[in-house]
């Protein structure tokens, strides 16, 4: 489909079990095809449960952390030569709360890896990532700070901020950015929430502070797929295919310099099961934006 880049993960996990043969060879196979590719490094990966460390490691244990270090190293080391790689992602939302255990990384942490990264590979810009502006209730929930007296006086270090804090000049802030969200009330029904009016407002506004520190801002995951309360039966509805064109629409509108699009393995099953207006939507956008 020739996306101007593809984003991986290199779950600690995965490596674990079945060391690097997946991933030796879809970075392989992506230098052979000219496809550039954002990979992820770290104890969290795209995805729910978000941590991807292996069995029985817990990511708040200092010893753990170093380890973590350590998998960084090997990962930046094993792949800083291969030409599809145009970026660096440290950790997923680390400043986020989210998993089972709505588990977050220190400062810290994302700070001594990206160092790692740096020095094998002074080239490539680093990413890192936040769970963008939804509205104030998912806001307090997502942060890390849940003091409500913080937020009240404006004390709660947005993920943001913290994100921009480890990057340096000409690295990115990585916003995932979700108008539509499923949950379920008390009752158990299922309800879908609407992002606040000032959403991308946002984004243009983490834009203009990024640019006056010679940072740059991509939305790492603008939603492309579904998020339900429960499994759709039939067709979902917190978001429809042609949604995917409009947000990528208004993210380009207001400068956003890339978008990737979050719901690859959604668009594939939904073609497999003989439903191909999501794919068709996707391919109407790259010809859009191209």
């Amino acid at each position: 489909m020739r996306f101007g880049i593809l984003r991986l993960s290199a779950s600690w996990r995965e490596i674990e079990q079945v060391a690097y043969e997946h991933l030796d060879w879809l970075l392989a196979a992506a230098a052979r095809a000219r496809q550039p590719v954002l990979l992820t490094l770290g104890m969290k990966a795209q995805g729910w449960p978000e941590f991807y460390l292996p069995q029985g490691l817990n990511p708040d244990d200092p010893a753990v952390q170093r380890r973590a270090i350590t998998h960084v190293r090997e990962v930046a080391r094993r792949y800083r030569d291969n030409p599809a790689l145009v970026a660096w992602q440290i950790e997923n939302e680390p400043f986020n709360r989210s998993g089972p255990h709505a588990g977050w990384l220190p400062r810290s942490l994302v700070r001594a890896e990206a160092e790692t990264v740096r020095a094998l590979d002074r080239d490539r810009p680093l990413v890192v990532t936040t769970f963008a502006h939804f509205d104030a209730g998912l806001d307090r929930t997502s942060s890390r700070h849940q003091s409500t007296w913080k937020h009240r006086l404006g004390l709660a270090v947005p993920a943001e901020r913290e994100a921009l804090s480890l990057l340096h000049h000409g690295d990115v802030l990585g916003l995932d950015v979700y108008p539509s969200i499923g949950w379920l009330d008390p009752s158990g029904l299922a309800q879908v929430a609407r992002a606040a009016p000032d959403q991308l407002a946002s984004v243009a506004s983490w834009q203009r502070i990024a640019r006056e520190q010679g940072k740059r801002v991509w939305v790492t995951e603008a939603q492309a797929e579904p998020w339900e309360a429960r499994p759709p039966q039939g067709d979902p509805v917190s978001v429809k295919a042609d949604a995917i064109g409009e947000l990528a629409g208004r993210l380009a509108g207001i400068g956003v310099e890339t978008i990737l699009l979050w719901g690859s393995e959604y668009w594939l099953r939904r073609a497999e099961d003989g439903d191909p207006r999501w794919l068709e939507a996707v391919s109407l956008v790259l010809k859009a934006l191209a």
